[in-house]
């Protein structure tokens, strides 16, 4: 219980994140589960491996808010999200599409 009320006491843009992709995420791999074809299990794994990759994230935002400020460590992580978003624009052909 410490931890969730840690969560909500002391959030970080990471922890907001992972907080909004899982409240938004497993509703819609239930309803996957219920209603997709044999071949769907492929993509409801891949999302799955994601929501684990998230929570590992978490658990090392948690660890860092340990040893660093509440406001350092969000400002770190915004500035290492948006220098990832702005490498990946310019080195794909300034375009953030997938295809």
């Amino acid at each position: 219980m410490k931890a969730i009320s840690d969560l909500i006491k002391r959030p970080t843009f990471i922890s907001i994140v992972f907080i909004t992709l899982v409240g938004l995420g497993i509703p819609l791999i239930v309803y996957q589960l219920f209603t997709s074809g044999p071949s769907g299990s492929l993509g409801i794994t891949i999302e799955i491996i994601f929501f684990l990759a998230l929570f590992g994230l978490l658990v090392i935002d948690r660890f860092l808010l340990t040893n660093i400020n509440n406001k350092k460590l969000s400002v770190i992580e915004v500035i290492l999200i948006t220098g990832y978003l702005a490498n990946y624009y310019f080195t794909h052909d300034h375009s953030f599409s997938i295809g």
